[in-house]
Parts: C-alpha cells; sequence; structure tokens
C-alpha cells in the first residue's frame, strides 16, 4: 500500500511540476500603473538607439506595456548595434556580461542588481516558457531580476503589489 501511495505522489509532483507557468505571468497585474517607475534604474541602451532602431519610447510605461514588447527585428536591430548577438537569433552573453559591467561602472549603485540578473539570466539557460523572440526573454529576465534587488525600491502600494507579483512569478524565469 505505501509503494501505491508514493508511486502516486512521484506522478502527482511530476504533473504540477510539468505544467506551464501560470499565464498571469508575462504581465505585471493589471491594477499596478507605471511599473518600471517603482525602480527608476537608467536604460541600458540609449534614446538615439532605440529610435534608430524604430523602438518606441513612450513618456507612459502603461501605453508600452499594452503593446508589448518590440518586435524581435527591433531587439535585434538593438543588439546588433552593440554587438551582443552570437548570430542571428542567440544572445551573446559574454559580450552581455562585458556591457552590463561596463554600465555598473556608470551607475555603480545597481552593481548587485546587474550581478544577480548576469547571474539569472546569462550564465545558464532560463527556465520557464517558451518566448516568440528569446531576446525577449533574457531582456525580461533582466528587468525583473534587476527590479526586485533595486537598490531605491518606491515605497507605494502600487510598487508593492507588482514586488509581490515578481516575487511569485521569479520562480518561471529563475532558477533557484
Amino acid at each position: 500500500m505505501l509503494r501505491i501511495v508514493s508511486f502516486s505522489l512521484l506522478i502527482i509532483l511530476q504533473i504540477v511540476i510539468a505544467e506551464p507557468p501560470p499565464p498571469f505571468c508575462g504581465w505585471p497585474p493589471p491594477d499596478v500603473t507605471n511599473p518600471w517607475k517603482c525602480c527608476n534604474f537608467p536604460y541600458l541602451f540609449k534614446d538615439e538607439d532605440f529610435k534608430a532602431c524604430g523602438i518606441e519610447i513612450h513618456p507612459n510605461d502603461d501605453q508600452r506595456l499594452r503593446r508589448g514588447p518590440p518586435d524581435c527585428s527591433k531587439l535585434k536591430c538593438l543588439f546588433n548595434k552593440y554587438k551582443l548577438m552570437k548570430d542571428d537569433e542567440e544572445i551573446d552573453n559574454n559580450a552581455m556580461m562585458e556591457f552590463l559591467d561596463k554600465w555598473v561602472e556608470a551607475n555603480p549603485d545597481y552593481k548587485n542588481a546587474v550581478e544577480k540578473a548576469k547571474e539569472h539570466c546569462l550564465i545558464s539557460e532560463l527556465p520557464g516558457p517558451k518566448f516568440p523572440c528569446g531576446l525577449s526573454k533574457n531582456l525580461y529576465c533582466m528587468k525583473s531580476i534587476m527590479l526586485l534587488d533595486c537598490p531605491k525600491w518606491e515605497d507605494t502600494d502600487n510598487c508593492k503589489k507588482l514586488k509581490n507579483h515578481i516575487e511569485k512569478c521569479k520562480l518561471n524565469f529563475v532558477k533557484e
């Protein structure tokens, strides 16, 4: 009898582990506004490079979130400008780590957040759902990790909701 119960529990555990992440993890909660304002870390890339690649930067972050991430060709353009691609499909993790190290030199308050983002998002393969564009998954992972370890987190109800949401969803993107 004990063997049957143990076997049944093992099968249930495998089914639970194999399930995809909850669908709400792809976006901030609907009642959270301007999520990136919870930690005003500087952009990784220059405004003119966003524009040159056709990526619009809106002052209202909610408008950008409703549209979703830029299409893959625009992200590839941006990453190619900084020589962060191995080939046409894959990010060059070593180049990205060097790029982030240089970014941290100009933004030292974010060193811990960047180190965690590098560790979780670049050193090993990302777990979780498949994204239509691998670059989007890397950027989402890095922004989420950096947001969680933000040195200047805004202490508002809006930002507390967002932080709780990211904590719930991070296991879909981060190996603990």
